[in-house]
């Protein structure tokens, strides 16, 4: 159920997009060499009836999964979810508008031009607050292909609102203005929140996800537990996966630097890595470390396992995380490509003594 609700969510937003990005750039005014005007119409509106159908299936698999406990009112009344609420609540308030855009479309003729009209921008709405929903509350949100998809819908209605605000330039300039001024407000907002907010250590905490879960998904026993409850997620043997992800330095600040390093991991159980270097900076980049966090986990729950940099050399590093009870040693052998700020290698999961 997990990876329908995952799919089934990256793909309603993708259909969603679509569905804005046609409604924004006025299709019914478009004209194609050797395309009738209704057919845009028909594209316009069958795709979002294809999201609503994926919106469907990614809100009964949230309900059916059992693990984070969402009910049916949860997905329909903002607010009313244990499971971080403000983030899920984003998510029924943009499937509670999705769902009236589409029974006033499909009511049009009865209701008449100016309700369809005024419901209709219900659709735009919907777009930006399933979008923040997807980072606050979604398991992929970190992953660099969620964040490349996510960017792309998001250029793609730019792109959208571009092409509408241009046509009949200048007239009602003001207005005009205003709507590109507006649409930039969501791109930069999401680069100013992201780093500090899903995309930082320990989200799931502050994103309001239950201690229970929490607690559930390190593997740590909970009050009904037995004590030799075993750490979900922990390897039960040494493995070694390849890896790839992002590296970015920042600025010198007096003299001292940060570097941090995002990683997705081929292995079931551990999918995520993350280390952030601290210290002098160096010549050619890199730092003379002086402090450092990594943390290891999966895409539900990236900081499973939070420790310390015990060993680095070049761009080979060494450290020791714990959680739920137990210690892993990681060794990661990483190639940097300071022209593309990419990394890619190995990383090297070992247990170690329970705590």
């Amino acid at each position: 159920m997990w990876f329908m609700t995952r799919g089934t969510g990256a793909t309603a937003l993708v259909l969603l997009t679509v569905t804005v990005a046609l409604g924004v750039a006025h299709v019914s005014r478009t004209k194609i060499a050797g395309l009738p005007r209704f057919v845009l119409d028909k594209v316009h509106r069958n795709v979002a009836l294809l999201a609503l159908a994926f919106v469907c299936v990614h809100v009964a698999t949230s309900v059916l999964d059992t693990f984070a406990h969402i009910s049916v009112l949860d997905v329909v009344i903002p607010l009313h979810s244990v499971y971080r609420p403000l983030w899920l609540g984003l998510g029924a308030v943009a499937f509670d508008l999705l769902v009236a855009t589409i029974i006033v479309s499909l009511l049009r003729r009865r209701l008449g031009y100016r309700t369809w009209k005024a419901t209709h921008w219900l659709t735009y709405a919907s777009w930006p607050i399933a979008l923040v929903h997807g980072f606050g509350t979604g398991s992929d949100a970190r992953t660099h292909w969620m964040l490349l998809l996510t960017a792309g819908c998001i250029l793609v209605v730019l792109a959208a609102i571009a092409v509408r605000v241009s046509s009949g330039w200048p007239k009602h300039l003001t207005v005009r203005l205003s709507a590109l001024g507006a649409a930039a407000l969501l791109p930069l907002g999401l680069l100013v929140w992201l780093p500090r907010g899903p995309l930082a250590p320990g989200w799931a905490k502050r994103a309001g996800t239950p201690t229970s879960v929490l607690a559930a998904a390190a593997g740590a026993p909970s009050a009904s537990a037995g004590a030799g409850a075993g750490a979900a997620g922990a390897p039960s043997t040494r493995f070694t996966a390849t890896t790839s992800g992002s590296v970015q330095q920042s600025e010198p600040d007096d003299g001292n630097a940060l570097v941090d390093i995002s990683l997705s991991v081929s292995n079931p159980q551990i999918t995520t890595m993350h280390v952030a270097l601290r210290g002098e900076a160096l010549d050619g980049g890199g730092v003379q470390l002086t402090s450092s966090q990594v943390t290891l986990g999966s895409g539900a729950n990236p900081d499973l396992y939070t420790g310390q940099v015990t060993g680095l050399q070049g761009n080979d590093i060494a450290a020791t995380v714990t959680g739920g009870g137990r210690t892993l040693s990681v060794l990661a052998r990483l190639n940097v490509s300071p022209g593309t700020a990419t990394a890619s290698g190995t990383v090297t999961v070992s247990p170690a003594t329970t705590q």
